[in-house]
């Protein structure tokens, strides 16, 4: 009989506790408005695109490794590549602008 009590009462705790956290949860709107600045707006370079700029600007190279990265405040692309002469490259586009650095 105890053990029904108990668990009774540990029923109506998280019942009755349930509206303060949502209080206390970070609002779900935020959430998601800082989720979303990870995510490509649909006018941005997308990677395989800048992997297209890469080829175009230093021929048909050999790409080891393209990621995308947060670099103060903005998304880039890192694109890692091998050259015709044997040598490794790292290069960045720009993922709102496309431009190569």
């Amino acid at each position: 009989m105890s053990r029904t009590l108990l668990i009774a009462a540990m029923l109506a705790v998280l019942i009755a506790s349930s509206p303060a956290w949502s209080a206390v949860r970070p609002d779900s709107s935020a959430h998601h408005a800082q989720a979303s600045t990870f995510r490509p707006a649909a006018d941005e370079v997308s990677l395989d695109e800048a992997i297209r700029t890469v080829r175009d600007a230093y021929g048909e190279v050999t790409i080891l490794k393209a990621e995308t990265r947060g670099r103060n405040g903005r998304r880039v692309h890192r694109v890692k590549f091998l050259t015709d002469s044997g040598r490794v490259k790292t290069v960045e586009v720009d993922a709102r602008t496309g431009d190569l650095r």
